[in-house]
């Protein structure tokens, strides 16, 4: 009884620490999206935007990929905010992909800028909001 107890213990803390990594490979991810976007939107130079927009989707996949292992981890109590997340991703990458990067490959970064700083900065922080409920410091 005692070794079973002790492997549920051991069972439950991997769980734990494997949802944490994921949570935290998340983190890193939408800090990623948002940086070079950032650096997309200040940037005039052709170039250096299609290789800062790879950058956005790799860390865009990086991200989505972290989110689903999380979607498919036996512990659902965390459902509802990974779900407000993934709304509120939806509609960061959509409003990315449809007004931030045309506007800044039409040249009209100030624009871009504004969608940036308005309605994206409110989702981010929405986003990482529910990072934090999700794994509090245990980035770090």
């Amino acid at each position: 009884m005692k070794k079973l107890l002790i492997s549920g213990i051991i069972a439950i803390s991997l769980m734990q620490w494997v949802q944490a990594e994921t949570i935290c490979d998340a983190r890193i991810a939408l800090a990623d999206a948002r940086f070079n976007l950032m650096m997309m939107v200040m940037s005039t130079d052709k170039a250096e935007q299609d290789a800062l927009k790879v950058e956005i989707d790799n860390a865009s996949t990086a991200l989505e990929k972290a989110f689903d292992a999380m979607r498919k981890d036996e512990n659902k109590t965390d459902d509802a905010q990974i779900k407000g997340f993934q709304k509120t991703w939806a509609k960061f990458k959509n409003t990315r992909e449809t007004g931030i990067i045309p506007a800044i490959y039409a040249g009209d970064n100030m624009k871009a800028m504004g969608i940036a700083m308005g309605i994206q900065a409110e989702r981010m922080t929405k986003m990482t909001d529910i990072i934090q409920a999700l794994n509090g410091d245990n980035c770090n």
